[in-house]
């Protein structure tokens, strides 16, 4: 039973929609990232970061979470788990997705779309115009441009936190003008050319046969190529992940890289066709065409894949990329979540170790007041105080000394070097605390080098803040007649004059 009521409170209550005023059970809640009522879509958001949408799916604990209540290492979240209950989750659209061989009929219409029909028909003018000779291969080439522009905008779309319509828009001409992504579309664009012109030489001067095995191979690898660029940023040395984006997604891969070969092998056939029966000129006009067309066809594919799988390869459709160390995030979750106990056990390793900082010391502390561990909280007195002088966080000093003594009213820190540099810095705020820190060390502490200046402070005190001159001047003498330094008697005739003044 005990178990079921820590459940229920970690599930809390269900995620409130302020647009349709009305709430839903996790229960019966279908795992989608987005419910559908009366044909609106109305987005879920995280349990614990409300307005941030709702990434991943936690069934173990029926919450629905964003990136930074999920564990990635390195943001990649090939194995995320809820910063919760550590259990694996799930995406929180995963129960809508179409398979990518599903939708092969989709990727073969894009380039047909009226506003991409001119990127088809630029290549294959330009590729008409200019001479089949190698030295003008560069400006063939440059037709392709505004395809290799609209593949990276295609992909780029899917890759980066909109809403689902704004994600699924055909680019337009206008999304070129900015020059954003002609970096990672030139690199998209450099090793696909290089692969294919070596296979065309190798089906001219070689074999047939030859070259479109090149072809075939080079294909394979060049969806891998493109989400890397992608995933990774617009970098040469991106490509070097290449293989993760093959091995992480195996189904869906390689039906893109089968697209991608199908239409190297159909365009070199049509082409080896043609050849025999147009011009030249014409016969160009159709390899520049084909070229655009299945340029487009493979970045649609591409686009499906990085939405699909962009997660699981560290990229963030949706929500601000994750920057704080998991340690950070998981404790903030946890705390959200009321886990007090979980932070509590790693606070006290924290604390233990040489890189415990001020934060980590008072978060402790807060966690052993929360949990009601008083006992615990009187043992970390010490060592906290350590840690609040050391910083000079003399308020905080002050509350942890004066909660100390209310536990026991004659307890004072056992140290008469903590007790003197705690002294000197209450002596503004607590002058009283001052008194109490200082009076009779010499019994205490009576070979303390200190002592002097000790004395010198508590009167001081007694005479400036106070006014008992007459207990002030009797520490006076003990440090004129106990303390051989001939600085520490200058400051007691300053003090003298100061006060006859």
């Amino acid at each position: 039973m005990a178990d079921a009521g820590k459940a229920s409170r970690l599930r809390g209550p269900p995620p409130r929609f302020s647009t349709l005023n009305f709430e839903l059970s996790t229960q019966s809640a279908p795992r989608t990232g987005n419910d559908c009522f009366g044909g609106i879509i109305v987005n879920r958001f995280c349990k614990y970061h409300p307005g941030t949408e709702a990434l991943w799916f936690c069934s173990h604990d029926g919450l629905f979470l964003c990136q930074q209540c999920v564990d990635g290492q390195a943001d990649n979240y090939n194995e995320a788990r809820c910063l919760v209950c550590n259990q694996s989750v799930e995406m929180a659209g995963e129960g809508a997705v179409v398979p990518v061989w599903q939708q092969l009929d989709r990727f073969v219409q894009y380039p047909l779309h009226l506003s991409l029909l001119p990127v088809l028909l630029i290549w294959a003018v330009i590729a008409a115009a200019i001479p089949p000779l190698p030295v003008m291969l560069v400006l063939t080439v440059i037709g392709g441009l505004p395809a290799f522009g609209f593949a990276q905008a295609v992909m780029a779309s899917r890759a980066q936190g909109r809403r689902h319509h704004q994600r699924t828009r055909i680019p337009a001409w206008k999304d070129l003008s900015s020059g954003h992504g002609w970096k990672g579309a030139l690199l998209q664009a450099a090793p696909v050319l290089l692969f294919l012109v070596a296979a065309v030489a190798l089906m001219i001067w070689v074999s047939s046969l030859a070259g479109l095995v090149l072809g075939a191979v080079a294909m394979l690898l060049v969806p891998a190529l493109w989400l890397s660029i992608q995933v990774r940023g617009a970098q040469p040395g991106a490509w070097a992940a290449a293989l993760t984006y093959m091995v992480s997604a195996p189904r869906d891969y390689l039906v893109v890289a089968a697209l991608a070969v199908l239409g190297w092998l159909l365009s070199a056939s049509v082409v080896m066709v043609v050849m025999d029966v147009l011009p030249a000129p014409l016969t160009q006009a159709v390899g520049g065409a084909l070229a655009a067309y299945w340029w487009l066809v493979l970045a649609a594919a591409c686009a499906v894949l990085l939405e699909q799988h962009g997660r699981l390869w560290g990229l963030n459709p949706g929500g601000t990329r994750v920057t704080q160390p998991l340690a950070e995030r998981r404790q903030r979750v946890l705390l959200c979540a009321g886990r007090f106990d979980k932070v509590l056990l790693s606070s006290a390793k924290i604390v233990k170790t040489k890189k415990a900082g001020l934060a980590d010391w008072k978060q402790y502390d807060r966690l052993l007041a929360i949990q009601g561990k008083d006992k615990e909280r009187a043992q970390q007195v010490e060592p906290y105080l350590d840690v609040l002088v050391a910083a000079g966080d003399w308020p905080t000093a002050l509350q942890v000394i004066t909660e100390q003594r209310q536990r026991d009213s004659n307890w004072l820190p056992a140290g008469a070097a903590i007790r003197l540099t705690l002294a000197q810095g209450l002596y503004e705020l607590a002058p009283k605390m001052v008194v109490n820190l200082l009076k009779d060390l010499h019994q205490r502490e009576p070979d303390f080098s200190g002592l002097g200046e000790a004395y010198l402070l508590l009167a001081r005190t007694l005479g400036e803040k106070f006014g008992l001159s007459g207990k002030a001047e009797q520490y006076l003498r003990f440090v004129e007649h106990k303390c051989q330094s001939a600085k520490l008697r200058m400051q007691v005739n300053e003090l003298r004059q100061a006060w006859a003044e």
